[in-house]
């Protein structure tokens, strides 16, 4: 499936999982950034990586820049891998793109996703406008993603390694600064929310009105770290999501 489809990063196929994950990464990020799923999670569930246009293998695309376009694109890319239970996790702007793919699929008669699992995000209907990124130049713009915790300071300090990075995020951020919730309609979807203590962006009030947007109940799980838990390959995220899927923490 992963080489098939250049939408859909599969380190570790499962013939008939119990579960799919589909992962959708923060600004900036790409499906590396869930490298080390395929281990932490039920041997039953598969990880299915999300790479957007724009980066790694699919550099030479367009990197989206509007939400209701990627989300669509999206729908079509996953609606062959719906025929098994599944979640959908997003970090960050992912967190955006995951409501909006988990309210279209359910609105288009999809099977309904069986969890949304968030984290690092505020909720859009509680959002502000996001900075205007695009009138930085490169190298302010990568300080910024560096103390957002998107960028390691030496992939922003490699002038290749950089000059790679800059067309994806910079589209990813256009992006975000774009979005806006058009409606309120909540999901049928249980959700679960995960938060850093330390996170100085989304606050424990924030992060909790995500239960404005189900009416299958919210669960936030609070675990120690900031705004990069996810760029930082953060264990206790990735147990927060296990114990998401699974209702009970690993053994």
């Amino acid at each position: 499936m992963a080489d098939r489809d250049p939408w859909l990063v599969v380190r570790a196929p499962v013939p008939r999982p119990a579960l799919r994950l589909f992962c959708l990464p923060y600004a900036g990020g790409n499906a590396g950034a869930f490298e080390s799923w395929r281990t932490g999670l039920p041997r039953s569930v598969e990880v299915n990586a999300v790479q957007y246009p724009g980066r790694r293998e699919r550099a030479a695309e367009a990197a989206p820049r509007r939400m209701t376009p990627l989300v669509q694109a999206l729908e079509a890319a996953l609606a062959p891998h719906l025929d098994r239970p599944y979640a959908v996790y997003g970090d960050c702007l992912g967190a955006y793109v995951a409501f909006e793919l988990v309210r279209r699929l359910a609105r288009r008669g999809h099977r309904p996703a069986d969890a949304l699992v968030v984290s690092s995000a505020v909720p859009p209907h509680r959002s502000g406008v996001e900075p205007d990124y695009s009138t930085l130049d490169d190298a302010a713009f990568l300080a910024e993603l560096v103390a957002l915790g998107t960028l390691p300071p030496a992939v922003a300090g490699h002038p290749d390694l950089a000059a790679a990075a800059l067309p994806a995020a910079r589209a990813d951020f256009e992006l975000g600064r774009s979005y806006r919730l058009r409606d309120a309609d909540p999901v049928a979807t249980p959700v679960t929310v995960v938060v850093g203590d330390a996170d100085p962006h989304v606050s424990a009030v924030d992060a909790a009105a995500w239960a404005d947007l189900t009416t299958a109940g919210c669960t936030m799980l609070t675990v120690p770290g900031g705004h990069d838990l996810l760029a930082r390959a953060d264990a206790g995220l990735l147990r927060a999501v296990r114990t998401a899927l699974t209702g009970k923490e690993p053994s």
